[in-house]
């Protein structure tokens, strides 16, 4: 069965809590799966397109690539307990001094972090990656801060081309605009959180799928 609105697709985020963009996990579903492919790229309300930016935007779930190269959205009130998980609970700086984190991602993660919120095209500038061969690094390094937890992807940005620009802003500040003070768990409350959340709406497949991915138990 197909949803067509927006108000379905962020029960289903609430139901599932770990949501992908596209498939992603076996047995799981994603937006591209539940959504016709004639709904998408209209520029209507009914388009799954904006509603991608529109749930980072109201803060019902966080957004960004943080299972490799494919975009999933995480219930707002599971990613706490996810980015604790991905990012092993140490600091940017910690984890760049112990040689997890390329000098790029360490750069573009200070830019992130002042700005508060900015755009792709100009934290490209910013981090002084613009030129044409420089993509490759500039993309990797976002890559890196996504799957390590450390930013998410908060809106478009439309420029004069017509064409748009992701939106990115550190995950802490998100996490602290969207549920205040929020949870800080370990990283051991934050596995057997996630694990007794995915469990329960997961198949014996998706579960194995995340739990590879976040260092979850087999589940039970």
């Amino acid at each position: 069965m197909k949803i067509t609105t927006y108000g379905e697709f962020v029960q289903l985020v609430e139901k599932y809590k770990i949501f992908p963009f596209a498939e992603l996990a076996p047995e799981h579903p994603a937006l591209t799966v539940v959504t016709a492919e004639d709904a998408w790229h209209t520029e209507q309300d009914t388009d799954p397109w904006l509603w991608r930016i529109r749930i980072a935007q109201e803060g019902a779930a966080a957004y960004g690539k943080f299972f490799g190269a494919k975009a999933a959205f995480i219930d707002k009130e599971l990613f706490p307990a996810v980015r604790a998980i991905l990012t092993g609970n140490r600091t940017v700086e910690e984890k760049y001094e112990a040689g997890g984190l390329s000098r790029a991602a360490h750069r573009i993660y200070g830019i992130i972090s002042d700005s508060g919120n900015v755009d792709s095209r100009h934290l490209r500038k910013e981090a002084g990656l613009g030129a044409k061969e420089d993509k490759k690094e500039y993309d990797k390094a976002l890559n890196e801060l996504q799957g390590g937890g450390y930013i998410v992807i908060t809106g478009s940005a439309k420029q004069k081309e017509s064409w748009s620009s992701m939106c990115y802003q550190t995950s802490e500040d998100w996490v602290r605009e969207v549920l205040g003070s929020g949870s800080n768990p370990t990283v051991e409350e934050a596995k057997r959180q996630v694990a007794e959340m995915m469990e329960a709406v997961c198949s014996e497949k998706a579960y194995a799928y995340f739990a590879k991915k976040l260092g979850l138990t087999a589940k039970s």
